[in-house]
């Protein structure tokens, strides 16, 4: 197959790295390469650094209203963050998506908040946002902070009633003005009210105001932030600063909410998740890329001394073209689904009533973020597994470049695999996405016709997909169904099932993927980019199959021939992108410029003495 001619800035357009908003990508990725220099001093500690790169950012974006008028924007912000420094990312994540994001969906008119909102708008003040409590597992669905209304007063008395309850995000480091949002149990009229959220200024230049207590710095190297706990003791928040969302306490303190359950406003205080799981899958596909382009260019450049051909290229060998030309594929399928993901939450906002419907009790039974949002959460769960995947697979791939700090890898895997937990735990997401699918499924509903197109073919392994979702969900609703004619309910039900649950949540992400993946193939007219597009989106499915092999074998949705006919398929497909893959670095690798590693260089070694001498 000859090398085919499709100019780079068409596969890069599709694949997301130009397109409207091209002018802010290249802005916010020309002042953070430029910063640089600034970046290196030594003497600047790290709260500092983060902050100022912060500020930096305000200083390059529209206006908070516009960011959020449009999430390709927010989602052209993750991106750029996430390739050019990944604790930057966690820190704008916090900013931007979570803490703004809250005010922005759960009040009309953020300036009524006063001077705390017009410092994070302007990114004075660093924003974070405060949810998770370190006692207990899911604290999403049992917050212990309250905040108790003061009718002498008309404030809420937010208070952290054990160690348990303490809050845990960025915080650490010192002389940082630092503003949170604070999810907090509301305590009005003697009654709980459920949780909702409040803008409270923690820390100024001076370190923590009264009443808030900043532990010290809580290390976690794998994405080096100042993490800390965080306690309130009696720290008064005024009425203007209780994101409310229609909720009101009146004159004779007498309580309304219109959403008028727990769980409803629970799922409504939690809803800023969308935003994050409609722009995170972006943001970890571009470090995918990244990575991906990278570690093929290093195996492209350097030499084997193994005795079977002295002085062949590493990527000649077989098992490295699986495993690196089958991580940009994945990496490709990635941004499929973060543009899935995009869709998605616009067409949420677009059909967007301003309070959910109160959900069902039985949805939120690990976690509270399926019955927020169901297949965002799940493309959260499994683009960011995919993408500890493909960060993982090009790390070992490179030996001991894989490991080095200047090479990169590392620390995008690192940011990757933070995210299994932060922004929704993906274990919990994915268990509650298979039971609830177990559940609706009604009975004798058609397990799922198998796939006859042949592997190596774009739309074989979207026929998969879907076929093993809906094998392994009439399986686990059947299994359900007799449980619970037997009397079983709640843990005694579900125990024996947690791992068949889990197993059905991560084959509904798959095939939203899958469907991502066709999707983007099917909308591509052109025959020569049809042709990278589909051999890119076979790849993904070939290699796919042959990693969850077991699964699928089990669940009679492929034969034992065609799974030991995968190595085979995956040749050949290798065999067709090998000669592409300049076309593929120049598209699906960051811009020029935008990241600062010796990796990738066509002379690794004199790359590394390089850097190492500045």
């Amino acid at each position: 197959m000859t090398t085919r001619t499709t100019p780079p800035g068409e596969l890069a357009d599709l694949i997301g790295g130009s397109g409207p908003h091209t002018a802010l990508r290249n802005r916010l990725l020309t002042a953070l390469a430029a910063d640089r220099t600034h970046s290196a001093d030594v003497t600047e500690d790290r709260a500092r650094r983060v902050h100022r790169r912060l500020r930096l950012l305000a200083g390059n974006l529209p206006t908070v209203a516009e960011l959020f008028r449009d999430p390709e924007q927010l989602a052209v912000l993750s991106e750029c963050a996430a390739l050019a420094d990944p604790p930057l990312y966690m820190t704008v994540v916090n900013h931007y998506v979570l803490c703004l994001g809250s005010v922005m969906a759960l009040t009309d008119d953020p300036a009524g908040i006063g001077a705390p909102w017009r410092a994070l708008a302007a990114g004075r003040s660093k924003g974070v946002f405060l949810v998770t409590e370190i006692g207990d597992a899911s604290s999403h669905l049992g917050t212990r902070t309250t905040a108790r209304f003061d009718p002498a007063t008309g404030e809420f008395v937010l208070s952290t009633p054990s160690a348990g309850a303490a809050k845990f995000s960025g915080v650490g480091g010192s002389g940082v003005p630092q503003t949170a949002v604070v999810c907090a149990r509301v305590q009005a009229g003697g009654s709980d009210r459920g949780v909702f959220s409040f803008v409270v200024e923690l820390t100024d230049d001076a370190g923590p105001l009264p009443g808030v207590t900043v532990s010290p710095t809580v290390e976690a190297p794998s994405l080096p932030l100042d993490y800390a706990l965080v306690r309130f003791d009696s720290v008064r928040v005024p009425y203007r600063q209780w994101l409310r969302d229609g909720a009101r306490i009146d004159a004779d303190h007498s309580f309304h909410d219109p959403l008028g359950g727990q769980d409803a406003r629970l799922a409504r205080t939690l809803s800023v998740g969308q935003a994050l799981w409609a722009t995170l899958p972006s943001a970890v596909a571009t470090v995918a890329r990244q990575c991906s382009v990278q570690a093929l260019r290093f195996s492209a450049h350097r030499r084997a001394h193994g005795r079977l051909a002295p002085g062949t290229r590493v990527l000649d060998l077989r098992n490295q073209q699986h495993a690196l030309l089958g991580a940009l594929a994945e990496s490709f399928a990635l941004t499929c689904a973060g543009r899935s993901a995009q869709d998605l939450w616009a067409r949420s906002r677009a059909a967007g009533a301003r309070h959910t419907p109160a959900p069902r009790t039985e949805g939120m039974t690990f976690s509270p973020w399926t019955v927020v949002d169901r297949p965002l959460a799940a493309l959260k769960a499994v683009t960011v597994r995919g993408a500890v995947r493909v960060a993982g697979e090009c790390r070992h791939r490179c030996g001991l470049a894989g490991f080095l700090g200047p090479n990169g890898l590392d620390g995008y895997h690192g940011f990757a695999d933070a995210f299994e937990t932060a922004g929704g735990d993906s274990q919990l997401i994915l268990l509650d996405a298979g039971r609830a699918l177990a559940q609706e499924t009604d009975e004798g509903r058609p397990a799922g016709p198998l796939p006859d197109a042949p592997a190596n073919h774009s739309g074989w392994w979207p026929a998969v997909a879907r076929a093993q979702e809906a094998r392994l969900r009439s399986d686990l609703h059947r299994t359900v169904q007799q449980r619970t004619r037997a009397g079983l309910t709640g843990l005694a039900l579900w125990n024996p099932l947690l791992a068949t649950a889990h197993e059905l949540g991560e084959a509904y992400g798959t095939r939203l993927v899958a469907d991502a993946v066709a999707a983007t193939v099917e909308a591509v007219r052109d025959p020569e980019l049809r042709f990278v597009i589909e051999t890119l989106a076979a790849l993904h499915g070939a290699v796919a199959a042959r990693r969850s092999a077991g699964g699928l074998l089990t669940a009679g949705t492929l034969a034992p021939a065609a799974v030991r006919a995968l190595p085979e398929v995956i040749d050949g497909l290798c065999d067709r992108l090998l000669p592409q893959l300049p076309l593929l670095w120049e598209a699906m690798g960051a811009p020029p410029g935008a990241v600062d590693t010796p990796l990738g260089a066509d002379d690794y070694a004199a790359a590394l003495h390089a850097h190492l001498a500045r």
